[in-house]
């Protein structure tokens, strides 16, 4: 991007010129006031002061991270070997869990969407959720043979499968500022295990301590896809769908 200041000979008067250059070898060209050009200029430094910010303040994560020590926790609390495998397994099996439902999602939207376009279809839109419930082990001391056991559930929308950041992303959600005990902190953690440890969205769906993700021994996942449409009632004939973003993505 360059910003330039001369006579621009249709206006006769000064004018700051902003040209975009693009890859393809396209180019934007903007005549601005002083008054804009100003605005411009300030509003680029305060994006390179940001960018300064955000750039320190992770090399300062980095490095109060080497200043802890290895054996400490994101819990504060040991862990045997075994249970830091279990606890790298699990992350594994979750992983695995988000390929699936990406998949899952990826193949119902494709045959949804046709229905969507299709005129003759009265689909209007379409939803495809998931629910994932994290069972106790029967062996657990808290275990109820008289309740569903379920410690903690997430709901999650599989309807977009093909996410920049979040469930199925193939991004490593560790913080580079929290350890993990032994090979669990040299692992990438999927979207499904951090959000799990880190994120609560109630009393339904509390996050869990790693400790809690010990005592659990299966996770019962339940889709619904939900068909939706709007009948008319004066002529009794379905409406026609209006597509949107959400629906066109």
């Amino acid at each position: 991007m360059n910003l330039t200041i001369c006579k621009c000979p249709i206006l006769s008067q000064e004018r700051a010129i902003l040209v975009i250059n693009f890859t393809d070898n396209r180019k934007w060209i903007f005549i601005m006031t002083p008054k804009q050009r100003d605005q411009i200029v300030g509003l680029s430094m305060k994006i390179s002061s940001l960018d300064c910010f955000i750039s320190s303040l992770r090399q300062q994560l980095f490095k109060l991270s080497e200043h802890f020590d290895a054996d400490l926790t994101h819990d504060k609390s040991q862990f045997t070997t075994d249970e830091i495998n279990q606890l790298v397994c699990f992350n594994q099996r979750l992983s695995n869990l988000e390929a699936y439902l990406c998949d899952l999602g990826a193949k119902e939207s494709g045959h949804l969407k046709a229905c969507v376009a299709d005129p003759n279809d009265p689909l209007d839109d379409y939803e495809i959720d998931a629910t994932l419930y994290y069972i106790l082990d029967e062996n657990d001391p808290t275990f109820d043979e008289d309740d569903d056991n379920i410690l903690t559930q997430r709901e999650i929308s599989i309807k977009c499968s093909n996410r920049k950041y979040g469930l199925g992303d193939g991004l490593d959600h560790r913080m580079p500022c929290r350890l993990f005990p032994g090979a669990l902190n040299e692992v990438p953690h999927c979207w499904l295990f951090y959000d799990l440890y880190e994120h609560s969205y109630g009393l339904m769906q509390s996050s869990l301590t790693l400790q809690d993700c010990l005592r659990l021994d299966s996770i019962w996942v339940d889709i619904a896809v939900r068909h939706q449409a709007t009948l008319e009632i004066k002529s009794g004939k379905w409406m026609q769908p209006t597509m949107t973003d959400n629906q066109s993505g």
